[in-house]
């Protein structure tokens, strides 16, 4: 499942030359939680001639510090202070800028990078106010409580995955943006392609990523096939894991319970009010699993359930292809339906010319048929302009259906019917438009034939 969405090439905002971003040394970020060789840091600069050094474990780093990573190495930055878990990962060789950071108000903080080279893992507190701003050299990014990774290849290519949370991708050149949620990972070249994958925001599966959108002569569509490929071989690499990796609870009260994976079923759903009810079931006594609703590819609803319960989800108008998924930490079950929703707006019909009209005909001369022919004109007019929203559409002469259009017959909006008059009569149309909704609309037009 992935959708698309125009990307320009420079997507971050313009930045002046004197603001707080040159700054030789800016105010303190954090501090090194651990690095590993080779692991050098300079300031002010990540030009290849700049003064780097060795990270030290334990050091301070601050606005404007640049970090470097060679094969093997990496670094983890644990940002403001020990008072959280608030960290970034920088992997093998990554270059990454500490940019700005700006305190809040509420004791939050604002952290702005800018990754020149590689990729790199982020985890911020969800309910620390903390906010982190991430640029490559085609996508802004934003977090706020969230983790997982982002990176990119030059002005090229770009990804980012998330474990948990939201990430929000910003062009700034066109307006566009947008927002992932856990288990997706997003793809940007020309354009951005968003796909569920069970490896997003592992930084295991990050090194994979980096590596294949480091071929240039990959299209967008070959960077999906392959990162889909590659979330299958981390998946199985996973699997196959030793279970001695897999550290056992030293303390066997405290160890959780083992999470099931929460079931959903469809029930129905009412076109008129544009709801749908689905079911949730084995969801656990004091567990949450999530219940989100994805449009066409797009996510358009994502709430918390605490029980198995019967739920209702709003629709779209109009007829779309919806996923119900339901999901937790052990995994996740979705059903597809397509449906569509049809909320009662009003409508109108238009007859063209006057609503009663008189002939004078005279009549035709011997042995030639008397045949009176006219055009009924009339025009539909709905807030959608698309027939799709009609259920049928009738037209009667004199109490006799003359046409009769239902669902899919109905392909336009606009009618011109030829029809045959009666001479000294009344020839009344009768015309009937019934909406989806149940919303119908009458008009009429009459023809009299005189001599």
């Amino acid at each position: 499942m992935f959708k698309y969405l125009s990307l320009s090439c420079i997507l971050l905002a313009t930045i002046s030359a004197t603001s707080s971003w040159a700054a030789p040394k800016g105010p303190k970020v954090g501090r090194v939680k651990y690095a590993v060789d080779p692991a050098l840091k300079s300031t002010g600069s990540c030009a290849a001639d700049a003064a780097w050094s060795g990270v030290r474990n334990g050091a301070d780093f601050r606005q404007m510090d640049c970090f470097k990573t060679g094969d093997g190495g990496s670094i983890v930055l644990r940002l403001n202070s020990l008072d959280d878990n608030s960290i970034l990962t920088i992997p093998e060789n990554s270059i990454v800028n500490i940019n700005e950071f700006v305190e809040k108000s509420d004791d939050g903080f604002i952290v702005k990078t800018d990754i020149k080279k590689g990729y790199m893992g982020f985890k911020a507190e969800k309910n620390k106010g903390h906010e982190i701003e991430f640029r490559t050299g085609t996508a802004a990014a934003s977090i706020r409580g969230t983790e997982g990774v982002i990176g990119g290849d030059g002005d090229k290519t770009m990804f980012g995955g998330l474990k948990n949370g939201k990430l929000a991708i910003f062009d700034v050149a066109s307006g566009d943006s947008i927002s992932i949620t856990e288990g997706q990972t997003v793809i940007g070249k020309g354009s951005f392609a968003v796909l569920k994958l069970k490896s997003s925001g592992e930084m295991g599966f990050a090194k994979m990523l980096q590596q294949i959108i480091s071929d240039a002569s990959l299209s967008l569509d070959d960077l999906i096939a392959a990162a889909t490929k590659a979330d299958s071989a981390f998946q199985e690499v996973q699997a196959s894991a030793p279970a001695a990796s897999q550290a056992p609870v030293q303390n066997q009260e405290k160890e959780q319970v083992r999470l099931t994976v929460p079931q959903i079923k469809y029930a129905s759903y009412d076109s008129l009010r544009c709801v749908a009810n689905v079911v949730v079931s084995d969801v656990q006594k004091g567990t949450e699993a999530r219940l989100s609703a994805v449009m066409d590819g797009t996510p358009i609803s994502e709430v918390g359930v605490k029980r198995n319960m019967s739920k209702r989800v709003a629709l779209r108008s109009g007829i779309h292809e919806y996923e119900f998924v339901v999901e937790n930490e052990a995994g996740q079950n979705s059903v597809k339906k397509t449906l569509g929703c049809y909320p009662m707006k009003p409508f109108t019909v238009k007859v063209l010319g006057d609503k009663h009209v008189f002939l004078p005909v005279p009549p035709p001369p011997p042995n030639f048929e008397d045949v009176i022919t006219q055009t009924l004109q009339f025009q539909i007019r709905v807030p959608e302009n698309d027939p799709i929203v009609l259920n049928k559409v009738v037209v009667r002469q004199n109490g006799k259906v003359i046409l009769q259009e239902r669902l899919s017959q109905i392909q336009n909006l606009d009618y011109q019917i030829p029809v045959e008059l009666k001479r000294n009569h009344k020839n009344r149309f009768d015309i009937e438009v019934i909406h989806k909704s149940g919303y119908a609309v009458k008009a009429t037009k009459v023809y009299e034939v005189g001599r």
